[in-house]
């Protein structure tokens, strides 16, 4: 009985570092859910100078974008867009 108690508290004490700490992008993403901007953007900038994305600088400019800061967000809109075509702006066809 108490081996089992210690193997289960061995690996309770094992595993609870790894629930514990969220990768970085995650917590960005959280916090933009949560409609929480500055600190998304801050975490997102941090990543993106480590490791460039398109995804992240689209994230960045649509957190920008509902900040209402458009110049800044065009200008990571047009970062993902330069990385990667799929992020380009929807165009309306005329008919």
């Amino acid at each position: 009985m108490r081996t089992v108690a210690m193997v289960l508290v061995i690996l309770s004490l094992s595993f609870s570092p790894c629930l514990a700490q969220k990768p970085p992008m995650e917590k960005a993403y959280s916090y933009y859910f949560q409609g929480e901007m500055e600190e998304a953007i801050a975490i997102m900038k941090e990543e993106a100078e480590k490791n460039p994305d398109p995804q992240t600088y689209y994230f960045i400019g649509y957190a920008y974008y509902k900040m209402k800061k458009m110049d800044l967000a065009k200008e990571y809109f047009d970062k993902a867009y330069q990385m990667k075509a799929f992020y380009a702006p929807e165009t309306k066809e005329k008919k």
